[in-house]
């Protein structure tokens, strides 16, 4: 029987995957775009607890966190109509803002350099759990806050939670077309 899963979205990239994601889990499980069970979705066994929890007030929130070091992506999803349905605890924007510059080492030392951040949300929200499977990372492995960023956290994940599952969904560049990004 399947356990939690914390789902982290890293970047532009992984945090647009991942909107996408919940909005499809949601409509999946009856779970209305504001975290309420929809009427239809009372009955039945359908786990809802593996990528949710129920806050006190009976309204469901993913297991995820939203990290990125610029704000454009976040702030979107922010003001979309899921704006209600995460933890706003389990929200990391970089405090300068300015992103990783599609460079892979900029977003590697900046992740570093927040690290323990990063970790206080992702054990908190580990701590939750009733018995932890694992983590799924939803990135991009081109540009700089995915791809380093992205690389940052799965060597700290598995540094601290060698035993859990780690499931990467890590995007690549499209190869057939010219990119607008010069270290594609």
């Amino acid at each position: 029987m399947p356990r939690e899963i914390i789902t982290l979205q890293v970047g532009q990239c992984g945090n647009q995957i991942g909107s996408e994601f919940w909005k499809k889990l949601c409509q999946e499980h009856g779970i209305s775009k504001d975290g309420m069970l929809e009427d239809f979705a009372t009955q039945g066994g359908d786990r809802k607890d593996v990528f949710f929890y129920q806050a006190d007030d009976d309204h469901y929130i993913p297991r995820a966190l939203l990290l990125d070091l610029e704000p454009r992506v976040i702030n979107t999803i922010q003001n979309s109509d899921i704006r209600n349905l995460f933890n706003h605890e389990n929200i990391f924007i970089a405090e300068h803002g300015g992103g990783a510059g599609n460079n892979w080492a900029s977003g590697f030392t900046q992740a570093e350099s927040v690290q323990e951040d990063l970790l206080d949300m992702i054990d908190r929200e580990a701590e939750g759990s009733d018995s932890l499977e694992g983590f799924v990372l939803c990135h991009s492995i081109a540009g700089g806050t995915g791809s380093g960023m992205g690389s940052y956290m799965l060597e700290a994940l598995n540094d601290r939670y060698g035993k859990k599952l780690i499931q990467t969904y890590s995007v690549f560049p499209n190869q057939n077309e010219m990119s607008d990004v010069v270290v594609q």
